[in-house]
C-alpha cells in the first residue's frame, strides 16, 4: 500500500530535514576549513629563534585535594630544561582536607592556602591567587609571564622553553614583563590506553584541543584557552585581571581577551602537556555534566555578542569565535548526521523526496568521515586511538543517555525536590573534582612521550 504523508507529518519532516542538513552542512564547512587551514597553512616560526636570555617564569598550580597526583606533576617540573633558578612554583591549595600543602612545600613550591566554602572553583581560586601574585607582597616579585597548569598534569621536559621562546619570538625577544600576551599549549591525555573512554578522549583532544586550534592560528583567529598548558605575561594579567566567576573561567578569559583588549591567544603545538581522563562511567559522566553545562551557557551568554561584536568591527576573530562556540561537539554532529539521514530516507519513501536528498546526506557523511580520520592524520594519532574509534557508537548512545538524564529527568527531579522543600541549588559553581588515580612520578625521556619509572 502506497502512503503518503500530507499536512503537518510532512512539514514536520521537511523541518527536520532541512534543519539537520543545514546544521551538519554548516558545521563540517567550518571544521574542514580549520582541517585544510591546520595542514597547507603558513610554517611556523623556527622554535630557536627566541631571545637571548631566559625570564623567571611562575608556574601557578591549583590544586584541590591533590594529593594522590602532585607529586607527579612537581617532579615533571623539576625535569624541564628551562634553568631551575628561573623557574618558581606556586601551588594553589584551594580549600584542601588532605594533605596537598605539605608534599608542595616539600617539593619546593610556594604554597598559598585559601579557605573559602562560599566562592569555591578553579576559577575563583586562579582570581584570589593572581591578586596576590601581582601584588607587592608577592613571592614571585620577578616572574615576568605565569603558567598555568592542573594538578594532574604533566610536562614535556622542553614544554617551559619552547613557551618562552615562542613568546619571545612574538614580542621580538625583548622583556615579556611589558608585552601582553597569551600562550596555549597543546594539551593531551596521560592515561590514553587505559580504556575505551579515554582512547576516545585522546582522539578529540587531538581534534579539538590541537587541529582546531592549529587550524585557527594559521587563519589569524584567536584559538581560546583550554583550562591547562597556558601561559600568559605579567603586563596582560595587571592589564585584563582574571574573572573565576564561571566554570568555563578559561574560555571566558580567553574571548574577555579578544572582546575587550584585542588579544588573540597564540598556538604553540611544540610545547606539550599531559593529563588524566576519567576511565569509569560514573566520574566520566560527572566531567561531561559539566563541560556541557558550561557549553550551553557560553552559546546562550557569549554567542549574541560575539556576532555583534564580529559584524560591527568586521572581525573575522571574533565571528569564528561565535562560530566555534556553536559548533556541536563531535558526537552530537553524528547524531545530527543520523538524524539527517533517517529523515531523508522517510522522505524518499513517503514523500518522494528528490535523490538529491541523499547525494546530499552522504556527500555529509563523507565529508565528516574526512575531517575525523584525515584531523587524527594530521594530528599525529596513534594507532590505538584509531582503533578506539570502533567504540564511538557506545560513547554517542551513553552521551545522549546523559542528555535524557540531565534534560528529562533532571527538572523533574528539581521540580520535585523545591515541591518538598529542598534549598539545595542545582546548579551550583563549586569545585566538583573528578576522580582520579594515583600517579607516580614519570621519567620524561624524549620531548613528546612520557614513560613510566
Amino acid at each position: 500500500m502506497n502512503v503518503m504523508l500530507f499536512g503537518l507529518p510532512r512539514l514536520l519532516l521537511t523541518v527536520l530535514t532541512v534543519g539537520s542538513g543545514i546544521v551538519v552542512s554548516a558545521s563540517l564547512i567550518y571544521l574542514l576549513l580549520l582541517l585544510a587551514a591546520a595542514i597547507l597553512g603558513r610554517p611556523r616560526r623556527d622554535a630557536g629563534q627566541g631571545g637571548t636570555f631566559s625570564p623567571h617564569v611562575a608556574v601557578v598550580i591549583p590544586a584541590h585535594n591533590e594529593e594522590l597526583v602532585l607529586a607527579a606533576t612537581l617532579h615533571s617540573l623539576r625535569q624541564q630544561d628551562y634553568p631551575a633558578a628561573c623557574i618558581e612554583i606556586v601551588v594553589v591549595a584551594d580549600n584542601c582536607e588532605d594533605t596537598t600543602s605539605a608534599i608542595a612545600r616539600t617539593w619546593g613550591a610556594h604554597v598559598l592556602e585559601r579557605s573559602d566554602m562560599t566562592l569555591c572553583g578553579k576559577g575563583y581560586a586562579l582570581e584570589w591567587a593572581f591578586s596576590i601574585l601581582l601584588g607587592a607582597l608577592s613571592p614571585v616579585t620577578q616572574a615576568s609571564a605565569f603558567v598555568i597548569v592542573d594538578a594532574d598534569t604533566l610536562l614535556a621536559p622542553n614544554f617551559l622553553s619552547v613557551m618562552v621562546t615562542r613568546l619571545q619570538n612574538e614580542i621580538g625577544g625583548t622583556d615579556p614583563a611589558s608585552a601582553a600576551t597569551a600562550l596555549q599549549g597543546r594539551y593531551g591525555v596521560l592515561n590514553s590506553q587505559e580504556g575505551w573512554r579515554t582512547s576516545l578522549m585522546t582522539a578529540a583532544f587531538d581534534l579539538v584541543n590541537h587541529l582546531r586550534l592549529l587550524g585557527a592560528a594559521n587563519l589569524g583567529w584567536t584559538v581560546g584557552l583550554k583550562g591547562n598548558g597556558m601561559l600568559f605575561t605579567r603586563a596582560l594579567l595587571e592589564k585584563a585581571q582574571w574573572q573565576g566567576h564561571s566554570i568555563t573561567e578559561d574560555i571566558d578569559y580567553g574571548l574577555d581577551l579578544l572582546l575587550h583588549y584585542n588579544v588573540k591567544v597564540q598556538y604553540e603545538p611544540q610545547a606539550r602537556v599531559w593529563a588524566q581522563m576519567p576511565e569509569d562511567s560514573s566520574p566520566a559522566a560527572s566531567q561531561r555534566e559539566r563541560w556541557e553545562r558550561g557549553r550551553y551557557r557560553l552559546v546562550r551568554e557569549r554567542v549574541p555578542t560575539l556576532f555583534a561584536q564580529g559584524i560591527r568591527r568586521r572581525s573575522p576573530a571574533l565571528l569564528a569565535s561565535a562560530v566555534d562556540l556553536v559548533i556541536p561537539p563531535l558526537a552530537e554532529l553524528a547524531g545530527y548526521l543520523l538524524l539527517w539521514g533517517v529523515c531523508v530516507g522517510i522522505g524518499m519513501v513517503f514523500c518522494r523526496f528528490s535523490t538529491a536528498w541523499l547525494v546530499l546526506w552522504a556527500a555529509g557523511g563523507v565529508c565528516f568521515l574526512v575531517y575525523v580520520l584525515g584531523g587524527l592524520k594530521a594530528a599525529g594519532a596513534t594507532r590505538a586511538t584509531f582503533v578506539g574509534l570502533l567504540y564511538a557508537p557506545v560513547y554517542i548512545v551513553w552521551k545522549f543517555a546523559l542528555y535524557a538524564v540531565r534534560f528529562v529527568i533532571g527538572p523533574f527531579r528539581r521540580h520535585a525536590g523545591a515541591f518538598a522543600g529542598s534549598s539545595k541549588a542545582a546548579d551550583v559553581d563549586s569545585w566538583i573534582r573528578t576522580e582520579r588515580r594515583a600517579m607516580e612520578p614519570i621519567v620524561m625521556s624524549g620531548k613528546e612521550t612520557p614513560e613510566r619509572e
